[in-house]
Formats: C-alpha cells, sequence, structure tokens
C-alpha cells in the first residue's frame, strides 16, 4: 500500500474537487424546470474542464524547423557553418528523430496519468411513445366508483450522472509502466543526440568531398588547357621539322584523355553536389558553391584521451536506457501476480419532465481483484521480460567494444591522414616542377613528346592527390570526433 499512501494527497484532493462539481452539477438539475440535451452537454463541458485543472499538465518543448525547400536551380554560397547549420534545421533524420522524441514524452504523459483519478460525465435522453400507468377505482358522489388512470412513469426522461474511478494499489505497475517511458524518453533524447552527430559528421564529410571534386574538376580543366599548349607547340615543331608525326599523335591523344578526365571529374563534382543537397534537404538542382578553405590546421589528439571522451557518447547512453526499459517491463509482467484495488463513486440522476422531481442515485464502490490463475500467462511475460534485460545488456556490451574500436580505426586513421597530406604536397611541388622543366626541354627540341605527357599526367595526378589528402584529413578529423563523442559543441 507504499503507492497509495504517497499519492493521497492528490487523491484527496481531486476527489473533493470532484464532488463540488458534483454538488453544483447537481443543483443545476434541481433549478432546471427542463433538462434539455444542450444544457446537459454544456454541464458535461463544464465538469470536464473543472476536474482538468486539477491534473498538473508537464511542461512539452517541441524543437521543430521549418523545411525549406528551394525552386529552380538557385545558386547557393555555402560555407561550412552555414551547411550545419542548415543541415541540422532541415535534414530529415534529423527531423524524424525529433519526431520520435516528441513520441516518447507524450507516451510518459500517457503513463503519469494513471497516478490520478479518471473522471467522467454521462447523459441520455429516453423517450417512450405510451408511458406506464394502472388503474385504480375511485368512489364517486352517487354512483359507483370509477376507474381512474394514474401514470407512475414519463414519455421523456433524461438521466444523467458522473463516475469518479481511482486505482489505490495497482501491484507496481503505474510505476512501472512511467519508468518505462521515462527510460523510452531519455533513451529518444540520446538517439537525437546521436543522430546530429551523424548529420554533422556526414554534412561535413559531403561538403569536403563536394570541394575535393570541384577542385579536381578546376585542375583537369587547367590540364586540358596545358594539353592543348603542348598539342600546338607539337604542331609547330612538327610543321618546322623538329619533331616527328608521332610527336603530334601523341599530343593528340593526351589531349584527347584530359577532356575524358575532365568529363569524369565534372560529373562526379555534379554527383557530389546533390549528395550534400540531399542531405541538406534543398533541390537536388542547386549549385552549392564551398566557400570553406580546404586546408587547416589538424590539431593532435592522444588515443587514451579518445577512449575516454567516447564513454559519453549518446549511443551509448541510449543501450544504457535501453536496460532500464527492460527492467521496467520486468517490474510490469510481475506487477501480474499482485492484487489490485480501485476505489469507484457513481452519481446518477433520474429525472421525469412530468414530474419535474430528480431520483439522485449515490454509489460508492471497493473493489479488490486478484488474478489467482493465468495459465501461466503472467510467468510467461515475466520470462520474456527477464531474456530482454539479458539482451539489452549483452547489446550495451557490443556497442561499448565497437565503439571502442571505432575510436582505435578514426584515430590511426587520422595519424595517417595527417602524414599523407605532408607526402602529398612534397610530390606535388615535385611534379609541378618536373612539368615546367618537360615543357621547357621540348620547346628546346632536347626533350620528348612521351616525357611531356608523362610530366603532364604526372603533375595532374599530383595535385589530385593532394587535394584528396587534405580532404581526406578533413573527413578523419570529423570522424575521430564524431568516434570519441566531441562533436557536441559544434
Amino acid at each position: 500500500m507504499g503507492p497509495f499512501l504517497q499519492r493521497s494527497g492528490s487523491f484527496l484532493f481531486v476527489t473533493g474537487r470532484f464532488f463540488h462539481v458534483l454538488f453544483t452539477l447537481r443543483g443545476i438539475m434541481l433549478r432546471a424546470k427542463l433538462f434539455t440535451p444542450t444544457a446537459c452537454v454544456a454541464t458535461v463541458v463544464f465538469l470536464a474542464s473543472s476536474v482538468s485543472t486539477a491534473v498538473p499538465q508537464p511542461a512539452r518543448a517541441q524543437p521543430s524547423a521549418p523545411t525549406i525547400t528551394q525552386s529552380g536551380s538557385p545558386q547557393v554560397s555555402l560555407s561550412l557553418h552555414d551547411a550545419l547549420t542548415l543541415a541540422l534545421a532541415n535534414n530529415l533524420s534529423y527531423q524524424s528523430a525529433l519526431a520520435d522524441e516528441r513520441s516518447a514524452e507524450a507516451r510518459v504523459l500517457q503513463a503519469r496519468a494513471k497516478l490520478y483519478p479518471d473522471v467522467s460525465a454521462d447523459y441520455s435522453y429516453v423517450h417512450t411513445q405510451s408511458a406506464a400507468s394502472f388503474l385504480i377505482p375511485v368512489p364517486s358522489a352517487g354512483g359507483p366508483p370509477q376507474l381512474k388512470n394514474f401514470q407512475f412513469s414519463a414519455n421523456n426522461t433524461n438521466n444523467v450522472g458522473a463516475t469518479l474511478q481511482y486505482a489505490l494499489y495497482a501491484g507496481g505497475a503505474i510505476q512501472a509502466a512511467i519508468g518505462q517511458a521515462a527510460a523510452g524518453l531519455a533513451a529518444s533524447v540520446d538517439q537525437v543526440a546521436a543522430t546530429r552527430d551523424t548529420v554533422i559528421r556526414d554534412t561535413t564529410s559531403a561538403y569536403f568531398r563536394l570541394v575535393q571534386t570541384s577542385r579536381a574538376a578546376d585542375i583537369a580543366a587547367q590540364a586540358v588547357t596545358v594539353a592543348a599548349q603542348n598539342q600546338t607547340t607539337s604542331q609547330t615543331l612538327y610543321r618546322a621539322g623538329t619533331a616527328a608525326r608521332a610527336d603530334v599523335l601523341r599530343q593528340d591523344v593526351t589531349l584527347a584523355n584530359a577532356r575524358v578526365q575532365a568529363i569524369q571529374t565534372r560529373n562526379a563534382s555534379e554527383l557530389a553536389n546533390a549528395a550534400l543537397a540531399n542531405l541538406l534537404n534543398i533541390n537536388l538542382a542547386s549549385t552549392i558553391t564551398p566557400t570553406e578553405r580546404l586546408d587547416a590546421q589538424a590539431p593532435a589528439y592522444v588515443l587514451d584521451a579518445l577512449l575516454r571522451t567516447s564513454k559519453a557518447r549518446p549511443e551509448l547512453a541510449a543501450a544504457q536506457a535501453a536496460v532500464a526499459i527492460a527492467e521496467s517491463a520486468l517490474k510490469l509482467a510481475r506487477a501480474g501476480s499482485l492484487p489490485a484495488v480501485s476505489l469507484s463513486v457513481q452519481d446518477a440522476s433520474s429525472k421525469p419532465n412530468f414530474l419535474n422531481v430528480p431520483q439522485p442515485q449515490l454509489s460508492e464502490t471497493l473493489a479488490v481483484t486478484w488474478r489467482l490463475f493465468d495459465g501461466g500467462l503472467t510467468r510467461g511475460r515475466v520470462a520474456e521480460a527477464s531474456a530482454s534485460i539479458d539482451k539489452a545488456k549483452i547489446d550495451l556490451a557490443q556497442l561499448s567494444n565497437g565503439v571502442d574500436l571505432e575510436v582505435r580505426e578514426a584515430y590511426l586513421n587520422y595519424t595517417a591522414a595527417r602524414a599523407q597530406v605532408d607526402a602529398a604536397r612534397t610530390a606535388q611541388e615535385s611534379a609541378r616542377e618536373n612539368l615546367r622543366v618537360s615543357q621547357i626541354r621540348y620547346r628546346a627540341g632536347v626533350g620528348t613528346a612521351l616525357e611531356l605527357s608523362d610530366a603532364l599526367l604526372s603533375s595532374t595526378q599530383a595535385q589530385g592527390q593532394y587535394i584528396g589528402a587534405l580532404t581526406g584529413l578533413r573527413v578523419a578529423l570529423v570522424d575521430v570526433q564524431r568516434a570519441a563523442g566531441l562533436l557536441a559543441g559544434s
């Protein structure tokens, strides 16, 4: 009876409010000459609104963001900060997680409603074709008794009632349901945080992929220009008799390959543009121009520190909440073998129109229900809930190991990406210088067309590798921050 004693104060307050409204309702009935359906509906609304004010409503936050849809093919210039802001306001996965959080808040509200009495009001209007009556002989002056018709019912009857029901003790089922809903809400909140980190990571990666492909398309376009210049040079030397026809054909092939490469990189850039627009939930035909610098200072991290911070990741908190949900479900299942005590207070009045005299009927019922045998249903539910707890704990352990492995992998990839940038920068400088020397040698007639084509290809590849290394570093940085749970302040 512990829960009953704890809730006795709230029960007495709501019960007193109920009887106050009940007597007010009866006074209205006694003063009314004709109890019409319209008046009854108004009274029922008054009763419901009066009782609802006695139950406190928890505050509810609704973090919603408007959906931004752009028509046509607009030009959009975005910094990384702008892209992240737009993604968090517009991304469909993030909006879905927020909707799940609001649903979890509503389930908590539903579970807490069981702590308060249930008050209802009802009304019915009954019309009979003929009223019930009986004949009684009545003496008459100077003659035999006359039969007189006496009615004891009415053709039209109004019935109004009000009922208060309150669960005094439910074996802990209500508290278990509230705990289950609260743990579900905590899991939803953590899932929103996890989805937010995922959106930040995916948007950052897609943003710099677009930067990379855009730069690669520019490099490819420059390679076409250089290849066309080399072709012109070879044709001039051929006409002057200082170059062979094979040199001209070699430069033609190089120019054709450079044009194919330019088409491929341009297509890759357009696809990266559409992928980023999809994450931002804007028109996929939008042309996004990134304004963020690709090169940035890469902070140094220590693996042990990353492993410690990863323990606070929202996915782990959600998995821990799943264990709490399973434990609450076990308590809820065990409550099925305990008795339930409830109190019901009902007041009903029938008002015949022809007499205008109400017939009040007030009743109180204290009921105890105990299911002694259910064919093993409760035992099966308890066994299922126990197994769910074991599975939730296993899932938590697996996720913890997975997070540990993810942090280690992201850290090693980040370390390699930092080294790759230095190597790609050196290779780019070397390839650029080699191309410059090869062009001078070819114009002077001491170099070959094959040497020039190879130098151009090497320079183009080195520039692409350097851009790719810078992009890989930025992606590796957000990956290691995501794995370690360091994106909360982004």
